[in-house]
């Protein structure tokens, strides 16, 4: 049977699946929407610790009969340690094709359970009461984490700055250099003039006349 995810372009993938599961999935179905898109090691934490009942399993649909619990927040869940065992199985399954693929860090892009064969039972001893014996698969798909393409290619080149931007600087401190011999001429014109003015000054006064013996 073929895999239902299509998949992205350009992305590896790592993929596992089982068939003839012996469990409810309805169970599996919920155990598959607390573990999708978490990474690979993360969700296989998560299971290991919800099979031995230090987590509970969030119940988004299939809830009839459910309690709610303290660690969920008030939501619905439960401990369904069956059907955990066999997501974390197939789990581990593709994490080890991932390891042996090559790949980097993964994550979980893709988990899904549902039934697949049903078979009626009859009750013994000539009973009509009829039990269906439903079977189910699991199927999970491992990403690899794409690194940036700045990472892979190296820093890319710096475009060369505006000709506008370079010039602007360089004419504002040549605007302030003619400021300041614009004003030091000024100074000299001034001091010069001055001096003028003085000489004409000491010219223009009467010189002293000596004393008459």
């Amino acid at each position: 049977m073929a895999y239902a995810y299509q998949g992205k372009g350009g992305m590896r993938t790592a993929r596992a699946r089982v068939t003839g599961v012996n469990a409810s999935y309805k169970d599996l179905c919920n155990v598959c929407r607390n573990v999708r898109s978490r990474p690979t090691e993360d969700a296989i934490e998560f299971l290991e610790l919800a099979a031995i009942k230090k987590k509970a399993i969030w119940y988004a649909r299939h809830s009839t009969g459910k309690g709610h619990r303290r660690e969920l927040g008030g939501k619905i869940g439960g401990f369904p340690v069956k059907s955990v065992k066999f997501v974390l199985e197939v789990l581990k399954s593709a994490s080890a094709n991932a390891i042996r693929l090559g790949l980097g860090e993964t994550s979980i892009v893709h988990i899904i359970a549902n039934k697949t064969d049903t078979y009626p039972r009859m009750s013994p001893k000539g009973r009509r009461i009829r039990h269906n014996y439903e079977m189910a698969f699991i199927e999970v798909v491992l990403g690899e984490k794409q690194v940036k393409a700045e990472a892979k290619d190296g820093p890319k080149t710096r475009k060369a700055p505006d000709a506008k931007k370079v010039d602007a600087p360089k004419k504002a401190e040549e605007k302030k250099a003619d400021a300041a011999k614009t004003n030091e001429a000024k100074t000299a014109v001034a001091a010069e003039a001055k001096k003028a003015e003085e000489k004409k000054a000491s010219s223009a006064s009467p010189g002293i006349v000596p004393a008459k013996s």
